[in-house]
């Protein structure tokens, strides 16, 4: 009877923050980066930091691209190469942002967000490659390229966010356009993400 009571009095607790002021959210983020997500609000504003896997969904794409920026800055003058595979670090990213959050229409809980902000994408990796010098045929093959990428960017995110009425809980989705400032300025690139947070 008396864990009963208990268990009764943990749940109401929990539901009543749903009338208290929700000032802090934490759960997981699913995207660019994958991992925890941490949300602090005030007013309309809003403020955002998320840690975890970054490349999550780029694959071999992300890589091979890699592997053509590395080689340019590099004075090989070869007659031909070709990249092979890698093998790569867990890619680490963090993003900072700043939101306003306005209401979405008249469903309570529902609103949307812009803001700005700044994010950092740091994996270090090792190319497998091949290639021909002049007047020779044979392929020679690297094995051992190491290499590492440290991007700094600015972005810009728009999002939507349900936090249930009766529930400390919220979802949200969003999108960021990002533009590299470091190492390769004005290197656009595209970003989405959707998660769960607990409020409190």
């Amino acid at each position: 009877m008396r864990t009963t009571i208990h268990s009764l009095a943990f749940v109401s607790l929990l539901f009543s923050t749903t009338a208290a002021a929700q000032d802090w959210g934490i759960g997981f983020r699913l995207g660019d980066p994958s991992g925890l997500t941490v949300k602090r609000y005030w007013n309309n504003k809003a403020f955002e930091v998320s840690v975890g896997r970054s490349y999550l969904f780029t694959g071999n794409k992300f890589y091979n691209k890699a592997y053509e920026r590395w080689y340019d800055r590099r004075d090989f003058n070869y007659d031909k190469h070709e990249f092979l595979s890698y093998t790569r670090s867990v890619p680490v990213g963090v993003q900072l942002h700043y939101l306003v959050q306005n209401p979405f229409g008249k469903v309570n809980g529902l609103s949307w967000y812009y803001g700005f902000g700044a994010q950092l994408r740091v994996v270090g990796y090792q190319f497998s490659y091949r290639y021909k010098v002049p007047n020779d045929n044979d392929w020679i093959y690297v094995e051992d390229a190491r290499a590492s990428n440290v991007d700094l960017a600015a972005d810009a995110v728009l999002g939507v966010e349900y936090t249930f009425p009766k529930a400390p809980v919220s979802l949200f989705v969003d999108g960021t356009v990002s533009m590299e400032v470091f190492d390769d300025p004005f290197l656009f690139f595209l970003q989405g993400g959707t998660g769960v947070r607990f409020r409190f």
